[in-house]
């Protein structure tokens, strides 16, 4: 790995974990992270690169020299705050699971006859999920409150899939306080609440899972009119064919990126770089790193950012949805962890269309695409878009948004049928399947579903 690219991709990411030799872990926000060849500084510590070698898309290693000592120390760079040890990730769930069972065979009168908690693949099911076998008939399927937003909420997606296999009738145990998303779902999902026994776990007993909560927060930001066309067309001349200009509500400003990456933020007061200066060289490199067929680092990372980009320049050719009128991430969710790119637009008739992108299997996308639906019609039904500044001088229908999911068509999860049985009838819904090879040219391959 080049060291211009062992920078570039450090800016990526908003923070890492580092592990220092396996010993010592720190959780840095990547400005605390400084490449400047052929030294490293994190945090308050500085070494001397010797190599760099990129693991997976979000782990870097790299092997370094303190300049007062000639023992190699080994770096390894976790983007976010990934737990870098499975073994400790393990203990902490096994822990759950044994407190847990006492409560479970209080809580249904029964013996537990049966327990497992590893990951099964062949069926969908992840290791954070512990089941119980009770007595003859019963069984409860569990997560713990310490689980990322995306596993918590995964929960229910392992429940479906494990009741096809357990053939009884199942329990599942979410977490008191952290159950906002799945409490959302289910009141829009009348079929999934008797499906299941929804239970909720506060550490120290169980109970039914209570429905009047608040709705997960979410936020439409005001769409203000910017004036820096200027600024924008003069960084876009820099390379025209390669960068593209998109709004960044949240910031007020206009976001151009690179097949995805964000390489420049214009704002009426500044112009930032977050991925340094100057800008054609960043781009020069970032072309010969981030193509197709390129087996860089970078052409792999924020692949969902890439496909969102190739989508939107292409996106008369999959959808009668207005070129002009396309926001993305709007709204926002308040302190989530989605993994999915959201777009919001307007089909030609007015009616809203959410569009969400995937690019690689996930087997939650149904149902994080559902929460995403169920946030915009909050919004559209109190008005917010047309009372924030969106869609100006066009009539939005008042109907229900269409949700469009996009992905490449080998990257449905083989469980897609199945989640979405339990999505409500009326939901307008539409998968697209498109080639494998969309960062040359998007093609569709299959369109599951109608537009109304």
């Amino acid at each position: 790995m080049k060291i211009a690219e062992l920078k570039i991709l450090f800016a990526l990411e908003p923070s890492w974990t580092v592990s220092v030799n396996g010993k010592e872990f720190l959780h840095l926000r990547s400005n605390e992270i400084e490449v400047e060849e052929p030294r490293l500084r994190f945090g308050r510590l500085t070494r001397k690169i010797l190599e760099a070698q990129f693991q997976r898309t979000n782990v870097v290693r790299v092997r370094a020299q303190s300049r007062l000592r000639s023992q190699i120390d080994v770096l390894t760079f976790y983007a976010g705050a990934i737990l870098p040890s499975s073994a400790e990730l393990q203990k902490r769930r096994r822990n759950f699971q044994r407190v847990l069972t006492p409560a479970v065979a209080k809580y249904c009168g029964e013996q537990v006859t049966g327990q497992t908690l590893h990951s099964d693949k062949q069926h969908g099911i992840g290791g954070a999920y512990p089941r119980l076998l009770v007595g003859r008939a019963k069984a409860i399927i569990a997560v713990d409150a310490d689980e990322s937003a995306p596993v918590i909420n995964g929960v229910m997606r392992a429940a479906i899939q494990w009741a096809a296999i357990v053939k009884r009738r199942v329990s599942v145990v979410v977490p008191a306080h952290r159950s906002q998303t799945l409490a959302a779902r289910l009141r829009a999902m009348p079929s999934l609440q008797t499906a299941f026994e929804w239970l909720e776990w506060d550490g120290e007993r169980l109970q039914t899972l209570r429905w009047n909560i608040p709705d997960v927060e979410t936020h439409v930001y005001p769409c203000t009119e910017l004036h820096v066309q200027t600024e924008v067309a003069r960084i876009c001349a820099i390379a025209p064919d390669l960068l593209q200009a998109v709004p960044h509500i949240p910031g007020k400003a206009i976001s151009i990126r690179f097949r995805g990456l964000e390489v420049a933020r214009v704002a009426e007061d500044r112009t930032t770089y977050p991925l340094g200066e100057p800008l054609e060289s960043i781009i020069e490199e970032l072309s010969k790193a981030r193509r197709a067929g390129s087996r860089d680092p970078l052409s792999r990372a924020h692949e969902e950012a890439w496909l969102e980009s190739n989508l939107v320049g292409q996106i008369r050719d999959l959808l009668p949805v207005r070129e002009n009128c396309i926001y993305p991430q709007v709204p926002s969710f308040a302190g989530d962890e989605r993994k999915i790119i959201d777009l919001l637009t307007v089909t030609d008739s007015g009616r809203l269309a959410v569009i969400e992108i995937k690019a690689s299997a996930d087997p939650d996308l149904p149902f994080q695409a559902f929460d995403y639906w169920l946030a915009v019609e909050r919004h559209r039904k109190a008005g917010d878009f047309t009372s924030n500044g969106y869609f100006k001088d066009i009539e939005i229908r008042d109907e229900p948004a269409l949700l469009i999911i996009v992905a490449p068509l080998l990257s449905f999860h083989r469980t897609l049928d199945r989640l979405t049985a339990f999505l409500p009838r009326e939901l307008p819904m539409m998968q697209i399947g498109i080639n494998q090879g969309w960062k040359r040219e998007i093609k569709v391959l299959r369109r599951k579903g109608a537009l109304g």
